[in-house]
């Protein structure tokens, strides 16, 4: 077997500084490595080396410098390195980078190609799902499993989900993504090391590629980034050291009802849009959301995504277009319909296969190729973020993936605001091409008041015929409820991080948290040690939450944790460790062990609780 690993060096984003006076990001001295979801994935694909004649080869697209992570990568038991470096290259974005990495990629003829789940730096997760469909192969994303089976020659992978998992099969050639848990966090030794520098590293050119150089780089992307705007901290970061337990709480408690309300009188002075102005049948400059549902129930996300279109549609004057894919349940339709579409479009895809696969992106891309909408809005959710990709790549549109905002400048574009380098960088995209594609994070949009009196109109969107190879669900698996679905919409959270003790501690927790209704939540470290599920996990390679409070017991406090809570109203913290991040990140916080401060926070926090219903 032939497996090619697509590897990305990133600067180290921890160590990345920034100058607000100036708004620029210095770069100066800052290391850079392997995406750590790809060194993941090289290190699986040396896993699955059975015999002699399996090869396994990694490709870069990058400067030259990044053959120094591809040494690494050679130590860490890589049988060949390919850098696709040119200078044509730069200003790439993913449509971009995907079609260069599969022209390279057709070159090897590889039987599985694997790649990270998302970059450290742009964290968009989308070149995968793009390289796959560029290249006519099935993918899977967010593997955590992956098993080959020989006599068949196909793999059976576990997908993590927003409530579980799903057991997937495929036949090779394929694509996968992979995230934590598909292999261990593996670094070469100084011998390793020593050996892979003598190693060569092929090189390629974009004119080895194709002679049109006009489709890479640049020139060959359909989205660009305006000036970014750098996110300055706004937090508070008041700190209580010397206090008792009860007096330290009366403190957090005071200032906490103290900022809740100044918050309330500041988004009470916010103008709002009459987003209950509807165009129906007004199909030039459409907005398209594609539903969410878990189970037989629309996700939260769904609602807020009919907010924002029906916000935008004051510009646009313009119809919004619910796609549903599934059964046509009457139900959800009505419930569409009173929040803010005026058409329904319904897909079955009882025959295509699962919403990740390609029979249903197939469907949907040759409707919105017909329709040529404003814009597409998908959630940035497992089954979201696959679709969204696979349609960017078969319509050769922008994308732009996990965005937190969207705006309509004067010139009548859609500007899509997308979080960057662990949320210090907000960075605004624009697209060349329409309809603008956009995947927005859960929990950060808010949904219009529904009205029950808008009758429903519902078309079908035709189901294609599809014979190429594709992935095959087996089978679903749900988590035990830690109220994983409902986390987006918690007012209240707790968050858990290593600095508890272990998970003896939890019970603890959840029991303190459950009685203020706090929701639970943790660190990807926490998820690593196995004490609690991803479905709960909050930040990069978790979810975005928005609560009006946020307690965060004894976690450090790291760029990847704190970029998913930076929409939190007000965040609490208790650490042993004054020098830890985290106090930066919040506005009020506690020097103190939790087990003798939270308690009493919890309790003097109740009536601030009771006043916000």
């Amino acid at each position: 077997m032939k497996i090619a690993v697509c590897v990305k060096y990133v600067p180290v984003v921890a160590r990345l500084k920034f100058d607000y006076e100036n708004k620029t990001i210095i770069r100066e001295g800052v290391p850079s490595e392997i995406n750590p979801f790809d060194l993941l994935g090289l290190v699986r694909a040396v896993q699955m080396k059975s015999s002699p004649g399996d090869q396994v080869v990694v490709v870069s697209m990058g400067p030259p410098q990044a053959k120094e992570g591809l040494v690494q990568c050679l130590a860490l038991g890589a049988d060949r390195a390919v850098l696709l470096t040119d200078r044509a290259l730069a200003g790439s974005d993913t449509l971009a980078t995907a079609r260069a990495l599969a022209l390279a990629l057709e070159k090897e003829n590889p039987d599985l190609i694997i790649c990270g789940r998302n970059s450290a730096d742009a964290e968009t997760g989308q070149v995968g799902p793009e390289l796959a469909e560029l290249m006519g192969l099935p993918h899977i994303s967010q593997v955590r499993k992956l098993d080959y089976q020989p006599e068949s020659n196909s793999i059976i992978a576990e997908r993590s989900t927003d409530e579980g998992h799903q057991v997937i099969q495929c036949s090779l050639p394929a694509v996968l993504c992979v995230t934590e848990g598909i292999a261990p966090e593996l670094f070469p030794n100084r011998e390793e090391m020593a050996a892979a520098q003598e190693k060569p590293i092929e090189e390629l050119s974009c004119a080895d590629l194709s002679p049109d150089v006009s489709i890479f780089g640049a020139s060959g992307s359909p989205t660009w980034v305006e000036a970014i705007r750098l996110v300055e901290p706004n937090r508070l970061a008041e700190v209580i050291t010397d206090a008792d337990p009860q007096t330290a709480a009366r403190q957090v408690a005071d200032q906490v009802r103290q900022r809740l309300q100044a918050l309330a009188a500041d988004q009470g002075g916010t103008a709002t849009v009459d987003n209950t102005i509807r165009y129906p049948y007004v199909r030039g400059q459409s907005i398209w959301v594609v539903a969410e549902t878990a189970g037989s129930e629309l996700r939260q996300v769904t609602l807020e995504m009919l907010g924002k279109a029906r916000e935008l549609t004051a510009s646009t004057s313009s119809e919004v277009v619910a796609v549903l894919i599934g059964s046509s349940d009457q139900n959800l339709i009505n419930i569409l319909t009173a929040h803010g579409a005026d058409l329904v479009l319904t897909l079955d895809n009882s025959i295509l296969g699962p919403i990740c696969g390609r029979g249903v992106a197939q469907a949907l891309s040759d409707a919105i190729d017909i329709a040529r909408p404003y814009a597409v809005f998908f959630a940035a959710t497992a089954d979201g973020r696959d679709l969204a990709s696979r349609i960017a790549a078969r319509l050769k549109l922008g994308l732009t993936g996990d965005a937190i905002d969207l705006e309509i400048n004067a010139q009548g574009q859609l500007v899509q605001l997308k979080p960057a380098l662990g949320g210090n960088v907000i960075a605004p995209i624009l697209s060349k091409t329409l309809p603008n594609l956009v995947t927005l994070r859960p929990g950060l949009l808010t949904p219009i008041v529904a009205d029950n009196s808008v009758e429903a109109l519902v078309e079908a969107i035709p189901v294609p015929d599809f014979s190429g190879s594709d992935i095959t669900l087996l089978s679903t698996h749900q988590v035990d409820d830690l109220g994983a679905i409902a986390l987006t919409q918690a007012q209240v959270v707790l968050g858990v991080g290593m600095g508890i003790g272990g998970p003896e501690s939890l019970l603890e927790l959840q029991s303190l948290a459950q009685s203020i209704g706090a929701t639970l939540a943790t660190t990807r470290n926490v998820v690593h040690a196995g004490w609690l599920p991803h479905q709960v996990q909050v930040g990069i390679s978790g979810r975005t939450i928005a609560p009006k409070i946020y307690i965060a017991v004894g976690i450090r406090g790291a760029f990847n944790h704190t970029v998913g809570i930076q929409k939190a109203g007000v965040i609490l913290t208790i650490n042993q460790n004054q020098r830890a991040p985290i106090f930066k990140a919040a506005d009020y916080g506690i020097v103190g062990d939790w087990k003798e401060f939270l308690p009493p926070l919890i309790e003097a926090l109740r009536p601030v609780l009771a006043a916000q219903h």
